[in-house]
């Protein structure tokens, strides 16, 4: 009877310790506190390069400008950015045009990038390299219209907006703080990301799903990211965020990356995880201007058409992170309310098992030291090292004691 009280006292207490302590919880970055429960924003990762796969070239001369990327059940769709036709087109996973349908009742001034939810599609028409102007919009569709298998043509309807922050609109052309290539829609808002020529960083505006008149924005959070963003993908279930972008090295030869970004509180996009993932130069990739999700660690993006010095068609890639997300789904299945850990045997002699993955802790009973930790798999848990005596399994949401013999 003594023993269970002391045992059910320690995992009320570890639990309440774990719950108030912030740091980095991401095991696989420099900084990562084994005894931290709330992820601070704080994890810090070597540089890191992948390089995606390249599934073919967009022969199709309706998509050497293309710009932004999403998927709708098993098809992409993109756009053209501005001086082009205002069609949306449906392209397979192999790069194939499928189809293209006009967006009737608005124009192309500078479409850049492509949203959507479970009604609607958002095109962004906020291009605007030269920062003049006073223009820019949102666009609506309604999903279900343009799913339609035979739709040649959908409506569009266009909802404008400012950034209040802008009080300058002299430019200069690509030299300012209020040009923009991406968003998303999460939950009931819209997301932009700004493209920052002037000082490479990235600010986060919030535009609701629909309003009428002019809607006034001013930004919500600004991160240092080094770089031109140019595309930004959600993935519903996850919350996981992946932001295209380049850096110029100042030579007109510039290099892509993508910025991974998840375990953030509520909208603060930048206040979790936050990992750069360089992919390749524009020789190999071309000028990166859309990306989707498929998951929360894979999808697609694409490049349009570079025709100066050098020609470069236009491409589409596609990249998997898993490797960069493995503890997180390992977190996501630890989390989830339909499971619940057993560990076996107990008492045990030298092997622990468990009947699913988990991060885990091992506790000594008498001390509540950690004596180890890590990811458990499906070869157990070496245990050979602990002497004879009552320790603590922990997870982030169980606590089981077990005997060592």
């Amino acid at each position: 009877m003594e023993r269970k009280i002391i045992y059910v006292i320690f995992c009320i207490l570890l639990s309440g310790s774990l719950r108030s302590q912030e740091g980095c919880t991401d095991p696989q970055a420099n900084n990562f506190n084994a005894n931290a429960s709330q992820n601070d924003g704080s994890c810090i990762y070597n540089q890191t390069s992948y390089s995606p796969l390249a599934v073919s070239n967009l022969t199709s001369p309706l998509l050497a400008e293309n710009s932004g990327l999403i998927r709708l059940n098993e098809s992409l769709w993109v756009l053209n950015d501005g001086g082009n036709e205002a069609s949306l087109y449906e392209i397979d996973t192999l790069g194939n045009l499928l189809r293209e349908v006009v967006v009737q009742g608005v124009e192309n001034n500078d479409w850049e990038s492509l949203a959507e939810n479970e009604l609607y599609v958002f095109i962004g028409d906020f291009g605007n390299n030269s920062g003049t102007r006073t223009n820019l919009s949102i666009i609506k569709i309604e999903k279900q219209a343009l799913l339609e298998a035979d739709a040649d043509s959908v409506l569009g309807i266009q909802m404008q907006f400012n950034y209040g922050d802008q009080v300058d609109f002299s430019g200069p052309s690509n030299g300012h703080n209020f040009d923009c290539e991406a968003f998303i829609s999460l939950n009931d808002s819209l997301y932009l990301f700004s493209k920052n020529w002037a000082d490479n960083a990235v600010k986060k505006y919030a535009l609701p799903i629909d309003w009428e008149d002019v809607y006034v924005t001013l930004p919500s959070e600004t991160y240092d990211i080094q770089g031109l963003v140019t595309g930004a993908t959600v993935d519903k279930g996850s919350g996981n965020i992946s932001l295209l972008a380049y850096y110029d090295f100042g030579t007109g030869i510039y290099s892509s990356f993508i910025y991974m970004l998840w375990d953030y509180s509520e909208s603060h996009f930048f206040s979790g995880n936050k990992r750069r993932i360089d992919i390749g130069s524009m020789l190999n990739l071309g000028q990166t201007e859309g990306i989707t999700l498929n998951s929360g660690h894979s999808g697609y993006f694409t490049s349009e058409e570079i025709n100066s010095i050098i020609t470069i068609p236009p491409k589409l890639f596609a990249f998997d992170f898993y490797e960069y997300f493995e503890n997180q789904l390992v977190q996501n299945l630890e989390t989830s309310l339909d499971l619940v850990l057993s560990i076996f045997p107990n008492p045990i002699k030298r092997v622990l098992h468990t009947d699913h993955k988990c991060q885990y802790e091992i506790y000594d009973w008498s001390t509540g030291n950690i004596l180890s930790s890590g990811i458990c798999n499906d070869q157990g848990i070496d245990l050979s090292f602990l002497r004879p005596g009552f320790y603590f399994f922990r997870t982030k949401t169980q606590c089981i004691s077990f005997l060592k013999i």
